[in-house]
């Protein structure tokens, strides 16, 4: 028998305490002071410095703060850095030949292997946007012509057979540019769908696969962390990707058609168009301006009557909270706060300060230019018309408009194509960081059990000199542990929480690997083995056990995936948990769904009288809700079904924590059972 003596204590640590802050709220919308002191609202580290060459401290500011509604905005005091005001210059900025190189091997691949998925369908579909970006600049050009002969033809600068003649031809290129553009858009949208199901299915099959294989150490490490947590975005992002190159090759191929088709409406036979100019500058000076507008600050609400409302609304409104407020009879307390922090918000703005600058500045600044300077080319046509010696046509001045805002356009897309296609590169680098990650631990390579023991029905177990801390961790949850547990054994793990008993459990089954010592298994250190292997012949009945979210039947087959009769050895291993009773009183019993199956919704045309109809539908979605004792009956039916011949190491983390003493009893009987034949571990308090 294994006690607390044998496991030393885990020293206790003084948790951090979340401190919680008083504000100074400010009745005005906007208003801006130096930060000369210390605040409890202002950030911490980097806020102040000190100055002690006098002898006394004085406080240096670093921020100006601006109170703009329940913000408050902390604006640094050191100047800015100039820095390159078109974003895709700035990203590129700072890329050494290294970086750029395996950032182009990245994409490389990245388009390799997604043209291997289907080579037709992307060839297909990459046409078809090729096809697309040409379009617009041949239909301006076809437009423009059509209101040319019109002109022509209302000024009688044509003959009536001529112009009849033209008209024909004009508008079969109208209509045949037209049709083009029907079909083009139609298959390019069902071709996007169909490459877009294809390339995330793919991907998204290839992290499932890496990421289930991702053993506790590497999940947990704070490096990973981050790519794990967004693994499931990574499929998006592959079919992201893959239409940012796209789009990125469909803009090339516009700003080609538009010089080609609209060359003679941007230069002139005099030199280039004074509108060919403006199309290239307006998109530049737009974007120096966004970039002007630009400022850093960090923005943090103080407001201490925006916390009391978001608070007392939580309260008032989850049925997290109902029992006990309506059993302490608080519903007019909280009724009052609410109303409290509400007048104390009075008219106090509480938009994010990133999106009302436009509200907040003043009536008219650099910005408000835009709106003139896009209509600049039609303004110059008219006064060239006017006042000017040349003579322009009403066709030409029109033309010129429209030429000069798709110029424009393209050369606004080139920018922000720019733009991602860094954003581009970091996500494919991140993509197949996540695919070429490893499981995280060193496997043996013999299986288990090895020839000498496989008639054996338990497994022997020794600890020698073992010390284990958690990863990323200082403290020693296990020092210098040592025991011995012969074949076919009992063996009760007795000791206080944190003193170690659930982490020598997930040692033998090699969740973790131990700092220093050995541990043995048939004699044999246990990093020898195939993990896969070990874990095979063990069953492990943790004390924060989960369930899945599928149905009774499938959670309890979890135990043995592999089970040549699943439905027979469920229910014996039901009734072996005490689970049978409860599961047969659910209408569905074993295919009782335990997950949320919220899959379907209401179109938006339906009324109140159609929702009626539904009601009955959205019923039949709703999960089941198991106690506390069912789960843990749920969980331990789940370990009898993982009991067979292959099963050498039973073992059962407190597993009569939720249950009746009746029930516990009864759990206790069917483990006693199995005693003399298996190695049996049991860890309690």
């Amino acid at each position: 028998m294994v006690n607390s003596a044998s496991l030393p204590e885990d020293p206790t640590g003084v948790p951090t305490p979340i401190l919680s802050e008083k504000h100074q709220d400010s009745n005005d919308g906007i208003q801006s002071t130096i930060s000369n002191q210390e605040s409890n609202v202002r950030p911490k580290s980097g806020g102040e410095t000190n100055d002690t060459s006098q002898g006394a401290t004085t406080s240096k500011p670093l921020f100006r703060e601006e109170k703009r509604g329940i913000w408050t905005l902390y604006y640094p005091l050191i100047p800015k850095k100039w820095a390159n005001p078109f974003p895709f210059i700035r990203l590129a900025h700072g890329w050494d030949k290294p970086r750029a190189q395996g950032a182009l091997r990245d994409l490389w691949r990245f388009i390799s292997e997604v043209f291997a998925l289907g080579p037709l369908a992307l060839t297909m579909h990459l046409s078809l946007w090729t096809v697309s970006s040409v379009l617009p600049s041949l239909k301006l050009k076809s437009d423009s012509n059509l209101l040319e002969l019109t002109e022509r033809a209302l000024t009688g600068r044509v003959e009536r057979a001529a112009a009849t003649e033209e008209f024909r031809y004009r508008l079969i290129i109208y209509a045949t540019l037209w049709v083009i553009d029907l079909f083009v858009t139609k298959l390019k949208v069902r071709s996007g769908s169909n490459v877009q199901k294809m390339v995330e299915s793919h991907f998204e099959n290839r992290i499932f696969a890496v990421q289930s294989r991702l053993e506790l150490r590497t999940s947990e490490d704070p490096a990973f962390e981050s790519k794990i947590d967004r693994a499931a975005e990574y499929p998006w992002e592959a079919w992201s990707s893959l239409s940012t190159i796209m789009e990125l090759a469909s803009t090339i191929s516009e700003v080609i058609a538009t010089v080609a088709v609209l060359k003679g409406e941007l230069i002139s036979a005099d030199g280039v168009n004074v509108f060919g100019v403006w199309a290239l500058c307006f998109p530049l000076l737009t974007e120096f301006n966004e970039y002007r507008g630009g400022k850093v600050f960090y923005a943090k609400i103080t407001n201490s009557n925006w916390f009391k409302k978001e608070a007392f609304s939580q309260i008032g409104t989850w049925k997290h909270y109902k029992q006990e407020i309506l059993s302490f009879g608080l519903v007019d307390y909280i009724n009052s706060k609410y109303t409290q922090a509400v007048s104390g918000l009075g008219d106090l703005k509480t938009e994010n300060p990133l999106y009302s600058w436009s509200s907040d500045g003043g009536w008219f600044g650099l910005g408000d230019f835009d709106r003139l300077l896009d209509a600049l080319p039609l303004v110059l046509c008219a006064w060239n018309a006017v006042y000017g010696s040349a003579r322009s046509s009403l066709a030409a001045m029109i033309r010129t408009q429209q030429t000069s805002s798709a110029a424009c356009g393209v050369i606004w897309s080139l920018i922000r194509r720019g733009e991602e296609l860094f954003k581009l590169f970091g996500n494919i680098t991140a993509l197949y960081e996540v695919l070429e990650m490893k499981p995280g631990i060193e496997d043996g390579d013999i299986n288990y059990p090895d020839e000498e023991h496989a008639h054996n029905t338990g497994m022997a177990i020794e600890f020698k000199n073992v010390s284990f801390g958690y990863p990323f961790t200082s403290e020693k949850i296990l020092n210098d542990l040592s025991f011995k547990i012969e074949p076919g054994q009992l063996c009760v793990i007795v000791g206080e929480n944190g003193c170690g008993k659930s982490t020598t459990i997930n040692l033998l089954n090699r969740l973790y690997d131990c700092d220093s010592g050995e541990i043995y298994i048939d004699g044999r250190p246990i990093r020898d083995y195939k993990v896969s292997t070990l874990r095979a012949a063990e069953n492990i009945m943790y004390q924060n056990y989960c369930y899945f979210p599928l149905t009774i039947k499938e959670n309890i087959l979890m135990g043995r995936p592999d089970s040549e009769d699943p439905d027979t050895e469920i229910e014996n291993a039901a009734k072996l948990g005490g689970a049978y009773d409860f599961i047969q009183k659910f209408p569905l019993r074993f295919e009782t769904n335990l997950g949320s199956v919220h899959s379907g919704y209401a179109s938006t045309a339906c009324g109140k009288d159609e929702k009626e109809i539904f009601k009955s539908m959205e019923e039949t979605e709703k999960s089941v809700q198991l106690s506390g004792g069912q789960w843990q009956r749920l969980a331990i039916t789940r370990s009898f079904m993982r009991n067979s011949q292959q099963t050498k190491l039973l073992c059962y983390d407190e597993p009569s924590a939720s249950l009746d003493p009746k029930a516990e009893a009864g759990t206790f009987e069917q483990l006693r059972n199995l005693r003399g034949e298996k190695t049996i571990i049991f860890v309690t308090q």
